[in-house]
């Protein structure tokens, strides 16, 4: 009977112990809520402007003399995140690097953007663009990397098209599309 007895308390503290690892707190089954995700086709377009006074940013190799403008403004209005806040909207130089094709010099851009919406969020670009030097074609790709508010977690891509120097600030406009995905909240 003893035996019995110590073999239920020993099957009751492995059991007891045993359990600590499959129960939730009420505040961990909070923070593992399945996030809804939904994918959307976007297309717009956007301009960068130019803060000429912010200095000229070197594209390596340095040798072939090739610069652009280190940070500027955003513009734009694309149909799932909205327009964009123009005075509140910046981009910032993060690399140039050029590369000599048959077809003339061509600029690998990258660029950080911090674009504030009408709505009062905010989503994060990186934009890659690429300017042949000696044709003046434009081409390139933004990845959204993230936001705030409803455009937070956002991701996805758009293809530059249509892209264009803008004579009287020395920007660029283009079209855009692609794919996006947001958290639904």
């Amino acid at each position: 009977m003893k035996r019995i007895i110590f073999l239920l308390i020993g099957i009751f503290i492995v059991a007891t112990a045993c359990q600590d690892d499959y129960i939730e707190t009420e505040d961990s089954l909070k923070s593992a809520k399945l996030e809804k995700t939904q994918t959307f086709k976007i297309k717009g377009w956007a301009e960068v402007i130019p803060d000429w006074d912010s200095g000229m940013f070197p594209c390596t190799p340095e040798d072939y003399g090739i610069a652009f403008c280190t940070r500027g403004w955003v513009t734009g209005h694309e149909n799932i995140l909205g327009t964009v806040v123009q005075e509140e909207s910046t981009y910032e130089k993060v690399s140039c690097d050029v590369t000599i094709t048959p077809d003339g010099p061509v600029a690998h851009n990258v660029v950080s953007a911090d674009v504030l919406r009408t709505n009062g969020n905010r989503t994060y670009v990186i934009c890659h663009m690429y300017i042949n030097v000696a044709t003046g074609d434009i081409w390139g790709h933004n990845d959204l990397v993230g936001g705030t508010g409803r455009f937070e977690g956002v991701s996805g891509t758009t293809q530059i098209l249509e892209a264009v120097m803008v004579s009287e600030t020395g920007g660029i406009t283009w079209k855009e599309e692609g794919e996006i995905t947001l958290i639904l909240k």
